[in-house]
């Protein structure tokens, strides 16, 4: 698998450090955490699944779940994602 690095967003390095010290994802802009995961795959590319996943808002001002993701076989998504509750929960 070849991964490329997505272009570094003007002012990560600073929200980067903020969010960091805090402990606080809410320091950084949607571009900050793909360009940070971007870079981590590539240095610690996926093994068997990856997910991205966000909220959009939709025009009657409701959220509407949006994912996107790879996985190797059946349920590795479905697995993936139970692992990375749990993870949060904690």
């Amino acid at each position: 698998m070849s991964l490329r690095a997505l272009p570094e967003p003007e002012g990560f390095a600073l929200r980067n450090a903020r969010a960091a010290k805090a402990d606080d994802g809410s320091r950084w802009l949607p571009d900050d955490a793909l360009y940070d995961a971007s870079n981590q795959m590539k240095a610690e590319p996926p093994a068997v699944a990856f997910i991205v996943a966000w909220y959009t808002r939709l025009p009657s001002g409701k959220l509407a779940l949006r994912y996107r993701c790879h996985y190797e076989h059946d349920r590795q998504a479905v697995a993936l994602a139970a692992d990375l509750a749990a993870d949060l929960r904690t």
